[in-house]
């Protein structure tokens, strides 16, 4: 009698034991009896500055947050907060994947162009290698794996070895992004970036153009005086039994792209130039 009411005590424990635990993983949030039955994935969220997380329009937390999903598709919203509260928000779609972690990166800017990060995501693939579909915004970028070139976004790669891979993305006049990824076999890893503006790149470049125009405007200058027919052939070659590329008028403008006895070269029309007699010219003053 002993033994068997002990056998129903201990039963009676094992099944209180399980019944709390059960009750306990449902309400936690790592749900790990929960994911044991479901379908289910892990969303990784990060941010700078830190931002509140809503996913399908309901507030959920604040950057970084990890939590455990079912599998579908998602729509979720970083909105700053406090002394950000000016940045712009950011929504997407994202897909989460069971067995799998789909990671969302923001870097929160004022504006779409200064803002940038990345979404990464993994879906089965009937390859038995790893694949990878990078797009990008803006579009045509250019995406190497490992340090090596592979084209221009968007792009997918196949049979990618299993394992730890650099993927990157850069263009000009953008700030280059790369991050590690880890390709798994029979799953197809999508990764979609996005790029802010390098301001110094384009104030640099605003300034090289200046100082080209500056120096364009510092060249001596000849101007087309007055000839007999009452303009000036221009020749493809420095002599005058060379072909006709062209007329100028009397009065015209041009900086020499180079000049040869006797003839100047330069440029008469967008994208074509040609050879003038300097006897019909006279150079004017630098400015």
């Amino acid at each position: 009698m002993n033994l068997g009411r002990k056998l129903k005590t201990l039963f009676f424990a094992i099944c209180l034991f399980a019944v709390i635990f059960i009750v306990v993983q449902l309400l936690a949030p790592d749900k790990f009896v929960t994911n044991l039955f479901s379908r289910s994935g892990t969303l990784r969220v990060e941010s700078a500055p830190t931002t509140n997380i809503f996913l399908d329009s309901k507030l959920i937390g604040r950057t970084p947050l990890q939590i455990n999903l079912k599998e579908g598709v998602y729509t979720i919203k970083l909105v700053p907060e406090g002394a950000s509260a000016s940045l712009l928000s950011y929504t997407n779609k994202v897909k989460v994947q069971s067995n799998a972690t789909t990671y969302v990166n923001r870097e929160m800017a004022k504006s779409d162009l200064l803002s940038s990060g990345e979404i990464l995501a993994l879906e089965k693939s009937h390859s038995e290698m790893g694949q990878i579909l990078v797009s990008t915004d803006p579009q045509g970028v250019f995406v190497s794996l490992d340090g090596e070139d592979r084209g221009v976004s968007p792009i997918f790669m196949d049979n990618v070895t299993e394992g730890e891979h650099e993927l990157a993305v850069s263009g000009e006049g953008l700030i280059p992004r790369s991050i590690k990824v880890n390709i798994l076999r029979s799953y197809k890893l999508l990764a979609e970036f996005k790029l802010k503006v390098d301001e110094d790149y384009q104030t640099k470049k605003q300034k090289q153009k200046e100082e080209e125009k500056k120096k364009k405007l510092k060249k001596p200058q000849v101007q087309i005086i007055d000839t007999p027919t009452g303009w000036l052939r221009v020749r493809f070659e420095p002599s005058i039994e060379a072909s006709e590329a062209g007329k100028v008028n009397p009065g015209d403008l041009f900086a020499p792209l180079e000049e040869k006895e006797g003839w100047y070269l330069i440029e008469f029309a967008e994208g074509k130039t040609g050879w003038i007699l300097s006897d019909y010219t006279k150079t004017l003053e630098e400015e």
